[in-house]
């Protein structure tokens, strides 16, 4: 699919890594560039997840012959993949305006903590850091008051999605402009994408705008139970209908005389019987639900293995192993996965001259300009991804039943995955809407859709009913767990496949009863993984190949996210890190403490050197630092930290959701859209989560009411004003 293309990649972080495995598993070749001695993680299981595939080469990049062999690898790629700040590759000769002089055809994508131009942008990268001044730990929940670490690193997962498809998006517009450029993203801008679900502002509207959370803990369990045993099951029932009386396990604790009215007494109910009996009875009456697994658990479940989920590497330094794979399925030919390189293997390839083609014409006016997709998505998982391409300058339109997508009532969460859309309202349960189907596929450069394999194809939209109309569209679809194993035409929901991933007991710190996740962390990262396939595939369609089908799942992107264990040769998990019982960070040297002034700081010393400088204001027994720092302000600390060279920063907690959309700052950059709706009025929402330099991301449309766009959408398809008024009157559009 993306076989043509050549990249360089230059980083220690997650999010680089990732974004280089997902971009190598998609057929590009990628050249890790390591530091002499190569990557300190080598040997570790994040290592081998996240460099499979890669080649490796050895460059001092402090010498002037590392960078002139370096400058021998740009000038036959196609893109630079690092996570150096903008001062940081200026004095190295990689800052945007030295590669366009130097490589016109090359993209550029800098992955750095905070956003491009940010006054933040030279600080730590560090996730802990960045959520902190970014103000996620005030949307974590937890068992205490004050702000509570995420052990799930949403930023990074978030920036490393966001890289491959700006990039992706990049190359589109290389193939109409000849030029290369920025596609810049953060795990800052990580974070914006996952907590717009629930971060968004409006002026009228059915949903009022969020109050500031009060000074408590936050122990939420919806819908998670503890089963006899000491098992955990986690249940996602969205309309909260369900009757669990309807269970035949139930009928039995009910005859024992558990009351289960009240959420005490589900509670109850549920420790009476183990969590199998639960299972089956709901699965039975196609009700979401899954255990709470710990983390990498799931790299053993039947149906990750079944869908190639997980894949058996012999890695060169931990042997034979079981890795989580990238959840990307496709009609194309893809490369079979190989092994993260042994230092410097593979670095010798011969990369000149660039073969990949590239346009003639002017730069596009958006990177995305001109392309068409039409989305037949509901809810989050799959949706948000087209919503992006929409912000990136495609015309997408939204297609909808009259009644309207059914997450339309969780207003932010339908706003977060419906910005940059039109829609149409379209029955396609009538035979009389095919010919509408018809026109929209024909029109269609791309498709998208979430919708359990069995209803889709009742409507015209599996794979071969699309492709009936339109046999070269880039076809996409999101699944909860795949198609090829048992449970294909299963329903899921974000919460069950955090439980099953182990992010529920994660989140909630050691020896911590499981914990509610929110946001949808998963649906973001399906919706993500969509959008990297989708861009991919359009790319190969626009490059000469053809419009291939891609598929992800919750399930598959969950099984991804375990990228920091595998499966050793031992059947063991290799060993990862946790949050501590207080929530508050991973050791003395990575984690928040509470200051004098009732502010918190973060602090993140990974050297020895960084440990000893930290000692040296907080003094030397780590057991005392928490009491230190609580007698100092918080200003106070940060500005010794920094002076002793300790990467920290002040936590962003009270009210962080406004302190977003007060800033002057992340206004001027476009961090904040500001859009008119309809039924919303004024509409605030995270904003551009991309810098493209010279290409601006311009925000045109809110997301729509149902039909908002239908007419006009109509009259683009060809129908005449007569023919539009009949299909109205008839109830096939609205």
């Amino acid at each position: 699919m993306l076989n043509e293309l050549r990249i360089v990649e230059i980083g220690e972080g997650q999010a680089v890594q990732v974004a280089g495995l997902m971009l190598g598993a998609l057929g590009a070749d990628v050249l890790k560039v390591e530091r002499p001695g190569g990557d300190p993680s080598r040997g570790q299981a994040r290592f081998a997840n996240w460099n499979r595939g890669k080649r490796s080469l050895e460059l001092d990049l402090a010498t002037p012959a590392g960078l002139a062999e370096l400058d021998r690898r740009l000038a036959g790629a196609d893109v630079l993949l690092h996570q150096f700040t903008p001062a940081r590759a200026k004095a190295l000769g990689l800052d945007d305006a030295a590669l366009a002089a130097r490589f016109p055809r090359l993209v550029t994508s800098g992955i750095t903590g905070s956003p491009f131009n940010h006054p933040d942008v030279e600080r730590s990268d560090d996730e802990l850091l960045v959520a902190a001044r970014f103000g996620a730990l005030y949307e974590n929940d937890g068992y205490r008051a004050g702000p509570i670490v995420w052990r799930f690193n949403a930023g990074s997962w978030s920036a490393a999605h966001l890289a491959a498809a700006g990039i992706l998006a990049r190359l589109i517009a290389r193939l109409q402009s000849g030029k290369g450029g920025a596609a810049h993203t953060s795990l800052f801008q990580g974070h914006m994408v996952m907590l717009s679900l629930i971060w968004a502002r409006n002026s009228a509207g059915p949903m009022p705008n969020n109050k500031p959370y009060p000074l408590a803990a936050r122990p939420i369990g919806q819908q998670l139970y503890e089963c006899q045993g000491g098992d955990w099951l986690q249940i996602m029932d969205p309309p909260r209908q369900y009757d669990y009386a309807n269970m035949p396990t139930m009928w039995e604790v009910l005859a024992e005389g558990v009351e289960i009215d009240t959420e005490e007494g589900k509670i109850e109910a549920f420790k009476r019987r183990p969590l199998e009996s639960w299972l089956a009875d709901l699965r039975a009456d196609d009700i979401a639900a899954e255990p709470a697994y710990p983390l990498g658990g799931m790299l053993r479940h039947p149906e990750v293995v079944a869908n190639g989920y997980v894949v058996e590497i012999d890695d060169p330094l931990l042997g034979k192993t079981v890795q989580p794979n990238v959840p990307f399925h496709t009609d194309a030919d893809l490369p079979a996965p190989r092994p993260a390189p042994r230092l410097g293997e593979g670095g010798g390839a011969d990369w000149t001259p660039p073969p990949a083609a590239v346009g003639e014409g002017g730069q596009p006016a958006e990177v995305l300009s001109g392309v068409r997709v039409v989305d037949f998505g509901m809810f989050l998982a799959g949706p948000m991804g087209p919503s992006m391409m929409g912000d990136m300058g495609a015309d997408v339109i939204k297609v909808e039943a009259l009644t309207g997508d059914r997450i339309r009532f969780m207003h932010r969460y339908y706003q977060a995955a419906s910005r940059s859309k039109r829609s149409i309202a379209l029955d396609l349960t009538k035979p009389e809407a095919q010919p509408i189907l018809a026109r929209l596929l024909q029109w269609a450069e791309a498709v998208h859709h979430n919708m359990r394999f069995k209803g889709a194809a009742k409507l015209g939209l599996s794979d071969e009913g699309i492709r009936q109309h339109n046999p070269d569209v880039a076809f996409n679809y999101v699944s909860a767990y795949g198609q090829k194993g048992e449970r294909g035409n299963w329903p899921g929901y974000d919460s069950i496949f955090n439980a099953i991933a182990g992010w529920e007991f994660e989140n909630a710190g050691h020896g911590n009863k499981p914990i509610f996740n929110r946001p949808g962390t998963m649906d973001v990262s399906s919706a993500q993984s969509a959008l990297v396939e989708l861009m991919a595939s359009l790319y190969a369609k626009r490059s000469g190949q053809r419009g291939y089908t891609t598929q992800t799942s919750l399930l598959g992107i969950s099984a991804m996210t375990q990228g920091e264990t595998l499966i050793l040769p031992d059947g063991s998990l290799a060993e990862t890190y946790h949050l501590d019982s207080e929530q508050t960070g991973f050791s003395p040297y990575h984690r928040i403490f509470e200051c004098q002034d009732c502010n918190w700081i973060a602090v993140a010393a990974h050297t020895d050197a960084r440990r000893a400088a930290l000692r040296s204001v907080l003094g030397e027994d780590e057991a005392g630092f928490a009491a230190a720092a609580a007698a100092r302000s918080a200003a106070d600390l940060v500005g010794a930290l920094d002076a002793a060279g300790v990467p920290c920063d002040h936590v962003t907690f009270e009210a962080a959701e406004d302190q977003f959309f007060a800033s002057p700052v992340n206004r001027d950059l476009g961090l904040i859209s500001v859009l008119e709706q309809p039924l919303y009025g004024t509409v605030e929402q995270p904003g551009a989560f991309w810098n493209f330099g010279d290409i601006p991301v311009v925000f045109k449309h809110a997301a729509p009411t149902i039909g908002q766009h239908t007419d006009e959408i109509m009259r683009e398809l060809g129908f005449s004003g007569a023919e539009i008024a009949q299909f109205r009157a008839d109830k096939i559009i609205g």
